[in-house]
């Protein structure tokens, strides 16, 4: 599991910082935390405006873990629908509200929660 976080979090990093060395943004910073809790969702949120969501769906699924055939509950994390969300000029309307709450809820796990990722 530690390996497929690594992949994938060192994966956005390098999107991030390609998007800054090709012109397209005009500064990239990325900063990842990590905590001990199986991911049952994907969440994006960007400069508090969009939020995307899309929940893992689960499979019982077999894999090799130390060359040894190990049974788990496997969260398919490419196989999630995202749903888009935005704020608007309105901040009791739907789309804003899902966004600031959803910045609440990262907020609360990035500052609580969360640590520095080890390498």
């Amino acid at each position: 599991m530690r390996r497929i976080m690594l992949r994938n979090t060192q994966g956005i990093e390098d999107a991030v910082h390609e998007l800054e060395s090709l012109g397209l943004v005009q500064s990239a910073v990325v900063r990842t935390r990590v905590y001990s809790v199986a991911p049952m969702f994907k969440l994006y949120l960007i400069n508090g405006q969009e939020a995307f969501f899309g929940y893992y769906p689960v499979k019982e699924n077999i894999v090799s873990v130390n060359k040894e055939k190990v049974e788990i509950f496997d969260l398919m994390g490419r196989d999630a629908t995202l749903f888009h969300h935005a704020a608007d000029e309105d901040p009791e309307s739907t789309g804003s509200q899902y966004v600031a709450q959803s910045q609440v809820w990262f907020n609360s796990i990035w500052e609580n929660v969360s640590r520095e990722r080890e390498e």
